[in-house]
């Protein structure tokens, strides 16, 4: 059986880049990290999974100032570690 930990190392994001993507999404972090492993592995994934963040980033901005600056942080880790090609 995986544990939670295992599908967020499966999944090619960071817990704080799952949490940002779970919050976009509506869904569960497990679930969350099921669809950026599935979204990664697509032509044009990095930049949707970048969207998600960059909205989520907004959004926090906006509503949720406590979690905008680990998403900040997340999305920039992101581009960093997965820049468009």
């Amino acid at each position: 059986m995986l544990s939670l930990t295992d599908c967020v190392a499966f999944s090619g994001l960071t817990p704080e880049q799952l949490d940002a993507v779970a919050c976009f999404k509506h869904v569960p972090t497990v679930v969350a990290a099921e669809w950026a492993e599935t979204v990664l592995d697509q032509p044009d994934g990095c930049a949707t999974v970048e969207a998600a963040l960059e909205a989520e980033v907004k959004l926090a901005h906006d509503h949720h100032l406590e979690t905008e600056e680990g998403w900040q942080h997340g999305l920039e880790e992101f581009c960093h570690d997965h820049p468009h090609e």
